[in-house]
């Protein structure tokens, strides 16, 4: 795998030029110019294939669309995460761990917290970490308990977070490179200047200084130019992305959720930001589409964060998220070889491949096998080529909405009203007045002609009238 990590500010781009020249335009102009699946800028998407096939070979993956609900990928259990590498859980596992740490008390609550370690993102570990030293005194305690019954402090749980997560990164460092590398003196040299851990008293610091995530990461990143192994630097950095940076993120969640609250509610805020996600990767905002070749599993925190954010800008916050696609690619690839996911997706790692590639300007590149190389992964294992469906590529924006229906006895412990109409929608369409039809026979409605904005409208509501029919 060659992989070029991305640090450097994103250059001027043709969409910026072009809204210098016409500033009445923008909208149209990057529409336009941005949108690398518009047929007219396609040449760089079908060069990258050509070349990728040996002997010139070519085939066709163009990526049945679907709506960020249809991605069978999110179907997948404890895949990592593209972006920070974390194992991501599907809406069934999150429910599921909803129920558990919701009705379990002291002991057993700390040890289901812990079971479930790997799933928690950075601010919402530093919670669970203090729910956890509470229950030890505490052996009644729940989850909104351990809280409303301490005075739980924001600023301190972040900073004992984060100087936590500066201890295991220097750990791993010493397990990697030895004792007194390179990245266990940035380590405690950060511990010193802004936690004062570590420090004289002559040294250490009266309020404080601010920790500047990003730039500790990018610090660790410039150390293989110092001679640390690319593998190395990955494997650090996989700890340090852990650290949490947000006091307002945990401050809210203890507000919300820590009094007065359900146990269960609360705990499924504290594990809902590992849900698997589509991640656009070209992002919707800007042209991309709801398809199978411009989506990737990303977990809900990481999707969520980084909005539209260019990839050269993202990756500072994330310098390890050119490996975790490759880590991703590769777990994927092995559960469509497997036949987990059905016949219809043996070319996305293709579709991946080319997406990335193309949208980060080729500076991530990524290693993965065509759908006649998984053909043969299969065919030496003697497993069985999963059919493809038809009608799912056909109807997959109406069609397919996953296996899993939710958990009645989590909607009703948390209030749910998942896959229920609500009592207004009910009223309105009780109280809804019959067609009236003129001459013509033309149904003669009131209002506003409604006017479907997309494919996964027109696709979902032909599924529903092929339903009635059938009916």
């Amino acid at each position: 795998m060659h992989v070029q990590r991305i640090m450097a500010a994103t250059p001027v781009s043709t969409v910026a030029k072009a809204q210098n020249i016409n500033k009445l335009d923008t909208k149209a102009q990057e529409a336009r110019v941005s949108n690398p699946f518009d047929e007219k800028n396609s040449s760089r998407a079908s060069q990258i294939a050509r070349n990728y096939f040996m002997g010139a070979q070519m085939v066709n993956f163009t990526g049945f669309p679907c709506s960020t609900s249809n991605f069978k990928v999110k179907e997948l259990e404890d895949m990592p995460c593209t972006c920070c590498g974390r194992p991501m859980m599907t809406n069934k596992q999150t429910d599921d761990f909803a129920l558990r740490a919701g009705k379990a008390v002291g002991a057993e609550l700390n040890q289901v917290l812990e079971d479930n370690m790997p799933y928690f993102r950075a601010e919402e570990k530093a919670i669970v970490h203090y729910i956890q030293k509470q229950t030890k005194d505490m052996p009644d305690a729940t989850l909104t308990s351990a809280i409303s019954r301490t005075n739980a402090d924001p600023a301190q749980i972040l900073k004992d977070e984060q100087i936590d997560v500066l201890k295991r990164t220097s750990e791993k460092s010493k397990e990697l490179l030895g004792d007194k590398n390179i990245v266990q003196n940035l380590c405690e040299r950060e511990l010193a200047k802004t936690f004062g851990v570590g420090a004289n008293d002559r040294r250490r610091p009266k309020g404080g200084a601010r920790f500047n995530r990003t730039d500790f990461l990018s610090q660790i990143v410039d150390t293989e130019k110092k001679g640390v192994a690319h593998k190395d630097v990955h494997k650090i950095l996989d700890v340090a992305v852990q650290l949490p940076e947000s006091e307002k993120i945990i401050a809210k969640m203890l507000s919300d959720y820590g009094h007065g609250h359900s146990d269960v509610r609360f705990a499924k805020r504290l594990i809902q930001k590992a849900v698997v996600t589509a991640e656009h990767i070209h992002p919707k905002s800007k042209g991309g589409p709801n398809a199978t070749n411009n989506y990737m599993g990303e977990c809900q925190e990481c999707n969520g964060s980084r909005g539209n954010m260019s990839y050269d800008e993202w990756m500072k916050r994330y310098p390890n998220m050119p490996d975790n696609i490759q880590v991703n690619a590769d777990a994927v690839t092995e559960e469509i070889i497997k036949g987990k996911i059905g016949g219809n997706y043996d070319d996305y790692p293709v579709d991946l491949k080319d997406a990335i590639e193309r949208e980060t300007a080729g500076k991530v590149v990524l290693t993965v096998k065509n759908p006649e190389e998984i053909d043969k992964a299969r065919e030496e294992r003697g497993l069985p080529k999963p059919v493809a469906d038809a009608k799912e590529r056909a109807n997959a924006a109406g069609g397919y909405q996953g296996s899993y229906k939710g958990n009645a006895e989590l909607d009703a412990a948390t209030g749910s009203k998942r896959g229920k109409k609500s009592e207004k929608t009910q009223k309105s369409e009780a109280t809804e007045q019959p067609t009236r039809t003129g001459k013509s026979g033309k149904s003669k409605k009131k209002g506003k002609k409604h006017v479907m904005r997309d494919f996964s409208e027109l696709a979902q509501a032909q599924q529903q009238n092929q339903e009635a029919q059938a009916a």
